[in-house]
């Protein structure tokens, strides 16, 4: 994919005659550039695709120096490009494996364990058999050295098994990677037995669907992309819209806020592996299964607390009911949604028991007075404090903010 770029830097300038941007350009109007760069790689067919090969070829060996200078300018800008996009999204990573490392490591791997018969020569090429070794049923031969002398992803990803551990000795290494996968990762488990079993052991792939717009996917590889940014800003232009009105000081902090929860509410609320198809509008809703719904409840709630305080309202335990509400009763099941959903790796459990306790609240709260001074008002209110915390502590393990004001 990196060489179809490339490829695509090369053919804008000599079939359209469109440059790449000034290095001072912002990121922003580069990565543009890269996006048109990658589609037009990305379609190439017979003599084009040929030459995109032998560029992949180059990128590994670093063996064309004008290939070398546009890959070092252009891997560093797309770094800095995800790193605006990670702290949008509240991302951090730790440390970075780099294909450039795992894939001369995979490749030596691969070649020591021909040696010994785990792998095979065919066509110029090394490929690993999966039916042959116990775990391998059903499943089919993969090549992990090509033709070209090239390791692929699965060569990459054997490597990469060995060195992360040597960084981080893991009792467990969770591999989270796009669904279409799948079968190269089976395989790879099986590859990964013989040559590593103790951490073939400790390895779990999980798998996760493509996001996808209802009339069609979203697909950096094919080139027919939206990317991150143009619909957080898709969303924030049109919750911006909604907010005209309000008395919010900070509109476009909150807008962002909004929009990533938005995102990241639709994709978490599914359940993993399959695909999500991300609904705009549905996505903005206040008043449904949505990531604004939730930020919205959290929102009301700091509100009747602060209208509480100018009231000199206490909170207290003093008079209530003495049956429980089901807001009271879904308070006590938190702790057990959250074990459940880390043991089953499974955080749409969390968004489901977030979206069900917020619309019980909002019931209660539309037949019931807080703010009143009654007797039963202290206890309402330490009851909306309950429901606030723990919805601001749901949102924060799904990475969602949570503005003071909405």
């Amino acid at each position: 994919h990196v060489a179809k770029c490339l490829k695509g830097i090369e053919a804008l300038r000599e079939k359209e005659h469109i440059f790449p941007p000034p290095p001072d350009a912002p990121l922003g109007e580069q990565m543009k550039f890269l996006g048109k760069a990658y589609a037009l790689g990305s379609s190439l067919e017979g003599e084009g695709a040929k030459e995109v090969a032998t560029i992949n070829k180059a990128v590994y060996e670093r063996s064309l120096s004008n290939i070398n200078v546009l890959y070092d300018k252009y891997r560093k800008v797309s770094l800095d490009y995800f790193e605006t996009m990670y702290e949008k999204f509240g991302t951090k990573f730790d440390f970075y494996f780099f294909e450039s490392e795992s894939g001369v490591f995979g490749k030596e791997l691969v070649e020591k364990f021909l040696e010994k018969g785990t792998f095979k020569e065919s066509e110029g090429a090394i490929i690993f058999d999966a039916k042959q070794y116990e775990g391998g049923k059903g499943l089919h031969t993969r090549v992990f050295i090509n033709s070209y002398g090239i390791p692929t992803y699965e060569a990459k990803e054997l490597g990469l098994a060995k060195i992360k551990f040597d960084k981080y000795p893991y009792d467990l290494s969770v591999v989270v990677t796009g669904n279409e996968v799948n079968d190269y990762f089976r395989v790879l488990l099986v590859a990964m037995k013989e040559v590593f079993p103790e951490l073939a052991l400790k390895t779990k792939h999980l798998s996760h669907g493509m996001l996808r717009l209802p009339k069609g996917k979203m697909s950096s590889r094919a080139g027919n992309i939206i990317s991150a940014e143009t619909l957080i800003e898709m969303l924030k232009e049109k919750v911006l819209e909604k907010m005209k009105d309000s008395e919010v000081e900070d509109k476009e902090k909150v807008a962002e806020q909004i929009s990533i929860g938005a995102i990241k509410y639709s994709i978490l609320k599914q359940a993993i592996g399959k695909d999500v198809i991300f609904d705009l509008e549905k996505s903005l809703s206040f008043e449904g299964d949505s990531g604004p719904y939730l930020q919205y409840t959290a929102s009301r709630i700091r509100s009747i607390l602060r209208k509480a305080d100018d009231a000199s309202i206490p909170e207290g335990i003093g008079h209530f009911s003495q049956e429980a509400t089901s807001v009271e009763r879904l308070l006590i099941r938190f702790p057990d949604v959250v074990i459940r959903a880390h043991g089953e790796n499974s955080p749409q459990l969390i968004a489901s028991y977030l979206i069900t306790l917020a619309s019980e609240f909002n019931s209660f709260y539309a037949n019931n007075r807080i703010v009143d001074g009654g007797v039963e008002a202290p206890f309402r209110l330490s009851l909306s404090r309950a429901v606030l915390i723990i919805l601001q502590n749901g949102l924060h393990l799904l990475g969602i903010p949570s503005p003071e004001r909405m």
